[in-house]
């Protein structure tokens, strides 16, 4: 455990230990959207020379949630992203294409002004780093940062003046880290967990999610306990695979009479629209849903009419099974024809670290409990919510 973090759980007894929930909402899907407006063909297009992993897989869906930076307050709606470790906002003198235009639901995008806030302070530095394996490069910062009725004052954040195409798309403003120490290229960047944990119950924090097509909450991330009103009290630890990254080994996996024996790192992404699972494993999938690639849209896809009759994903985890169902990995995305895709990805470089990239869909249905104090993870059941 890093030694900065060993020094604020010592200080927890001496701060004043608080509980709260903050409400998350979903972004909508940004590949449903550019399908529906026939731009999706046009975008693959545009990235047949990247090597990268195509962003839209990972960041189709954001549960989002509301923060203020500065003084007076400006309003942003970030992801909270467990698979990063810093704070960074648009910034008002972005030169990225699209920065200030609508975003998939009609809605202009925030930006950050220094110049309007008397709490900013210029940390004269600025960052080139990888979000999701894009470029996003952008100005060092310390601001006073508020959510909730909580706030960290002269948190470091970053103030992106350039990013990729794909985040100026989709409906948020930034991102918030939710995850351990930064990446090296980020060294020296404070990580707003390590300020908020001293003033927790507990160093930990959970989060649940659901599907609410535009109706009832989409979730909720509680600082500093655990939402047993959300989740199941039966919960299972475990370690971390990796120290310093959320996530833990998955023994074994299947689907239908097919097996994958292999064990694997998997690591938990609140960011993360779609599931990412080994290349091994994929043809399998493919076999036990008797999935068809469609060749313009570069997506497997099963009939609709169809799409509850798939076998679940089962998971060995910790002696425990775990399982997506297929309402979770196919879904209708408009793509017509009675075509529904497999949200499923394999992952080609985009988390070097893990095997397994479990998002949304595997949250949905496990409350996720990321215990900084006893450095492991915990999972629990989702119990549906209001």
């Amino acid at each position: 455990m890093p030694k900065c973090l060993i020094v604020f759980f010592a200080l927890l007894g001496l701060a004043l230990a608080v509980k709260f929930s903050v409400p998350l909402r979903s972004s909508g899907s940004l590949k449903e959207k550019m399908v529906r407006e026939g731009r999706y063909s046009e975008y693959l297009v545009q990235r047949k020379s990247a090597v990268r992993q195509n962003l839209v897989d990972t960041m189709d869906e954001f549960y989002v949630a509301d923060i203020a930076l500065g003084t007076p307050a400006q309003h942003f709606t970030v992801s909270l992203d467990t698979g990063s470790s810093v704070i960074w906002v648009l910034d008002s003198h972005c030169d990225s294409q699209n920065c200030h235009e609508y975003t998939l639901n009609h809605t202009m995008k925030s930006a950050y002004n220094n110049e309007t806030s008397s709490s900013f302070v210029d940390a004269n530095n600025n960052f080139l780093f990888y979000y999701s394996q894009s470029e996003i490069y952008g100005l060092l910062g310390k601001e006073k940062v508020s959510f909730s009725g909580f706030s960290l004052s002269n948190q470091d954040f970053i103030r992106a003046t350039v990013l990729p195409d794909v985040f100026t798309q989709q409906p948020i403003d930034g991102v918030f880290g939710l995850g351990w120490a930064p990446q090296a290229e980020l060294k020296g960047v404070g990580n707003p967990m390590q300020a908020l944990l001293p003033q927790l119950d507990q160093p930990m924090f959970s989060i649940w999610m659901q599907r609410n097509d535009g109706m009832g909450s989409a979730g909720a991330i509680t600082f500093g306990g655990f939402d047993s009103k959300a989740c199941d009290k039966n919960i299972q630890y475990l370690p971390l695979a990796e120290p310093g990254v959320w996530g833990f080994t998955v023994d074994s996996a299947s689907i239908g009479i097919f097996s994958h024996k292999q064990s694997g790192k998997a690591i938990s992404a609140s960011g993360s629209g779609w599931t990412g699972i080994p290349d091994k494993f994929m043809p399998q999938v493919i076999k036990a849903t008797k999935a068809k690639y469609d060749w313009n849209y570069e997506l497997y896809y099963v009939p609709c009419s169809t799409a509850a009759s798939h076998p679940d994903i089962k998971l060995h985890i910790g002696g425990n099974v775990y399982y997506i169902t297929s309402a979770e990995y196919v879904l209708d995305i408009g793509l017509g024809n009675d075509k529904c895709v497999l949200a499923i990805f394999v992952d080609t470089g985009l988390a070097p670290e893990a095997d397994w990239i479990l998002g949304d869909a595997f949250i949905r249905r496990y409350c996720q409990i990321y215990d900084f104090g006893n450095s492991r993870m915990g999972l629990s059941k989702f119990i549906q919510r209001d």
